[in-house]
């Protein structure tokens, strides 16, 4: 399978131009395009995820803000936004096993009951069975 590329023409002010040329030096890598490409793949893979998603705003109390904070300076998180991620992807899990298990269990009453039902029905069948002879 061939690699496809395209040329870009990007016009950009010149302490940008700049900031690249000097992580070109820093990291040893031979053009400036080498850098605007790592910078662009680490982009789109970084930022992928937030593509597909929706900005939330919450009012939240200060002592849930303050063990955000505790945990995101433990490395639990590397930010605020991914830290109520973590926490809401749990909840919602939590929220989805809570009831699909109070399915299960419905659908395992509901299916007790019809057996109990249908044992006394042959019960009952059998003791008039046993009156008739």
């Amino acid at each position: 399978m061939s690699a496809r590329s395209a040329r870009l023409n990007i016009r950009l002010p010149e302490e940008d131009a700049q900031e690249l040329e000097a992580i070109r030096e820093r990291t040893g890598q031979s053009s400036v395009s080498d850098v605007v490409r790592d910078a662009i793949a680490c982009y789109l893979h970084e930022e992928s995820a937030t593509w597909n998603s929706e900005k939330v705003s919450a009012i939240v109390p200060a002592s849930l803000a303050e063990d955000l904070e505790m945990f995101i300076a433990s490395g639990d998180a590397t930010d605020v936004s991914q830290a109520i991620t973590l926490a809401l992807t749990a909840w919602v899990e939590e929220r989805k096993h809570y009831h699909l298990e109070g399915r299960e269990e419905l659908r395992r009453k509901i299916a007790q009951a019809a057996m109990e039902r249908d044992t006394r029905k042959g019960m009952s069948r059998i003791a008039s069975r046993m009156k008739i002879q």
